[in-house]
């Protein structure tokens, strides 16, 4: 049987055509370069998502890139994120304890006014909607977390260089992940050495006494855990603002729709998301030989099951390449597979829409007009992919 191959492209454009190329051809591909096998159907990648014979990829990609130890390494290996079993078990009920989604509603007002703050600067950020929102994801999360508005910065610094480590490094990247882990995870250690004597209302407080059948998180998990939620949500949250508005921007319609009738709002993120998302899959590892598009794969196989493609999937979605506003709205549609599905289902789904639905809200008002052709924009990949740039006037 003759294989379908996903040449790799590191321009995230040409990328994501490809990829989509691919699934319009075929149930899956293997990369070129990495050997790396994408699973494009929605049927498949939401049955191996659950599937028990793979799991996450660990630190596979750390000692691909030759990284086999320092606290980078330590850091990353001890995250709910890269652990499975019993581990993961235990970290993700006493982290869900926490963090849940009541935790991050009480934040939706002042993440309205950040964004709408954002919105009546937009001059000072020259018109850019990707300047002016790409830190509201970090400063709505260190409202969440308890860490002061006048860390923002330097976080949004630390966590730019470790977004990096949740895929294939360069040299470069290794060096200034490295740099920004110690500083990062010293400043959080205060915070949880604070919180742990003097409690107050913020999600490191809680997960200092989340416990669970007398279970509790140790100190250094609850920074290592605050650390992951920042690293991980800064940028996919950030990167898909800019795809979410790139998307909106080519739908005003949609934002006359979302402004009439707020109500609307998280289904159209939802088809925001659906459509244009900024992560294109879930990586996971065969740890027990699978059927994966009619060949069993080996132990040590790398696997991208491909949400993106799922998500536009004809054979489950009514008309998939075209933006329906009211499409979650409905009920017995497809499931939405971007934040992934069973034990790795993402915990911070709820803060990632919550941030996006309050720009939304922020900006449809507006009716910001794009002052460029959207087939000309540059686009940007470190975690998730985003335009560069999305200069606008305002109309309202």
């Amino acid at each position: 049987m003759t294989e379908t191959v996903l040449e790799y492209s590191p321009d995230p454009v040409v990328a994501t055509a490809r990829l989509h190329a691919a699934a319009s051809i075929s149930d899956c591909a293997v990369v070129d370069m990495t050997g790396m096998i994408f699973v494009f159907r929605h049927r498949d990648v939401e049955r191996l998502l659950h599937d028990t014979r793979l799991e996450g990829v660990g630190l596979t990609l750390f000692d691909l890139l030759g990284v086999p130890d320092g606290p980078l390494r330590d850091w990353y290996g001890g995250l709910m994120f890269t652990n499975e079993g019993a581990v993961h078990h235990r970290l993700r009920r006493l982290v869900s304890k926490a963090f849940t989604p009541r935790s991050v509603e009480r934040l939706r007002g002042l993440a309205g006014r950040m964004a709408d703050d954002r919105l009546a600067r937009l001059a000072q950020f020259d018109g850019d909607l990707i300047a002016a929102f790409g830190g509201l994801p970090m400063q709505v999360m260190c409202a969440l977390l308890g860490v002061p508005d006048s860390a923002v910065e330097d976080f949004i610094e630390w966590t730019d260089a470790l977004s990096a480590v949740f895929g294939l490094m360069s040299p470069e990247q290794v060096a200034a992940a490295s740099g920004a882990i110690d500083p990062l995870l010293a400043y959080v250690a205060d915070v949880v050495k604070h919180r742990s004597h003097t409690p107050a209302d913020d999600l490191i407080s809680a997960l200092v006494a989340a416990e669970d059948d007398g279970e509790r998180l140790t100190r250094d998990e609850t920074v290592a855990m605050a650390v992951n939620l920042l690293a991980g949500g800064h940028d996919t949250t950030a990167s898909q603002i800019g795809c979410s508005l790139f998307t909106l921007l080519q739908q005003p319609d949609v934002m006359r729709l979302a402004t009439a009738d707020s109500t609307t709002i998280g289904s159209i993120v939802n088809e925001t998301i659906r459509l244009e998302p900024s992560l294109p899959g879930a990586p996971r590892t065969v740890i027990e030989p699978v059927e994966i598009g009619g060949i069993e794969r080996p132990v040590g196989s790398l696997v991208l099951l491909a949400t993106a493609t799922a998500n536009r999937d004809p054979s489950v979605w009514s008309d998939p390449d075209v933006f329906v506003p009211t499409r979650f709205i409905e009920a017995g549609g497809p499931r939405l597979l971007t934040f992934g599905a069973g034990p790795h289902y993402c915990l911070g789904t709820a803060l990632a829409r919550m941030t996006l639905e309050e720009t939304v809200r922020a900006v449809a008002p507006r009716q910001p007009v794009l002052q460029m052709d959207p087939s000309t924009i540059p686009w940007v990949s470190v975690l998730g992919r985003s335009p560069v740039t999305l200069p606008v006037l305002l109309e309202g």
